[in-house]
C-alpha cells in the first residue's frame, strides 16, 4: 500500500514548460496582448496541454500590470504625442 501511494505522487515536470509559461507571462506583462499572445505561443509549441497554463499566466500578468503601469505601446504613443485610442477614465463630458 505504501509503494502504491509513492508511485501516484511521482510525476514528470518539464523545465521547458515553466520557461514557456514564464516567457508568456513576461511578454503579456509589458505588451498586454492577451489572446493573440496565447495563440502565438500555442502555434510555437503546438502542445494543447500548454494552453491553460498560458492563459492563466497571461491573465495574471494583465491583471497585475494594468493597475500599475501602461503597456509599452501606450507609453511610446504618449511619448510620441499620439492620441490614445481608448477612452481615458479621468475625462468626463457633460451633456448640455
Amino acid at each position: 500500500n505504501e509503494n502504491l501511494a509513492d508511485e501516484t505522487l511521482r510525476f514528470h515536470v518539464e523545465p521547458g514548460t515553466f520557461a514557456m509559461v514564464g516567457a508568456v507571462a513576461m511578454l503579456s506583462g509589458f505588451c498586454r496582448m492577451t489572446v493573440s499572445l496565447v495563440v502565438i505561443m500555442f502555434e510555437l509549441t503546438g502542445e494543447l496541454t500548454y494552453l491553460v497554463p498560458f492563459m492563466c499566466a497571461v491573465l495574471a500578468a494583465k491583471l497585475v500590470g494594468d493597475p500599475l503601469t501602461p503597456s509599452i505601446y501606450d507609453g511610446h504613443a504618449k511619448l510620441n504625442g499620439i492620441a490614445p485610442i481608448e477612452e481615458q477614465h479621468d475625462i468626463r463630458l457633460d451633456m448640455v
